[in-house]
């Protein structure tokens, strides 16, 4: 399957099932480039707030793994913006076949659970803080 048909295939299923804590979609005709926002998770330091962030898939998509950029301000060890560390962001932990819903539910449950391990964060004051 080509890169635009996994591409659909993950648009298809957040239309279908969309969740209550993101959503995404394209950026004007450009498959390759979506836009997400993610609400602040209820009971986080992050209630109420509004994320936004950009997604590019690469030509090589799905066998390696989306570009993520954070682009609205926050205070998370594991963001350092446009920065994100996730393993489903490392090429070397990347899984084949993860969809963008399973990646933007990942990233909404680590703004309630921070990586602060040391070598899983970019802001080691900010991870202290969560520890």
């Amino acid at each position: 399957m080509d890169p635009k048909a996994w591409i659909m295939t993950h648009l298809r299923e957040l239309v279908r099932f969309p969740a209550s804590g993101f959503s995404a979609g394209l950026v004007a005709e450009d498959i390759y480039e979506w836009q997400a926002t993610l609400l602040g998770p209820p009971s986080s330091p992050y209630e109420w707030g509004i994320f936004f962030i950009s997604i590019r898939f690469p030509p090589d998509y799905p066998f390696k793994p989306q570009i993520v950029s954070w682009k609205t301000p926050i205070l998370h060890p594991n963001i350092d913006k446009p920065r994100v560390f996730h393993p489903l962001l490392v090429t070397a932990t990347w899984k084949f076949g993860t969809t963008v819903k399973e990646l933007l539910q990942a990233l909404h449950d680590m703004l309630l659970h921070p990586k602060v391990e040391e070598e899983d964060n970019y802001l080691a004051d900010v991870a202290r803080m969560c520890s």
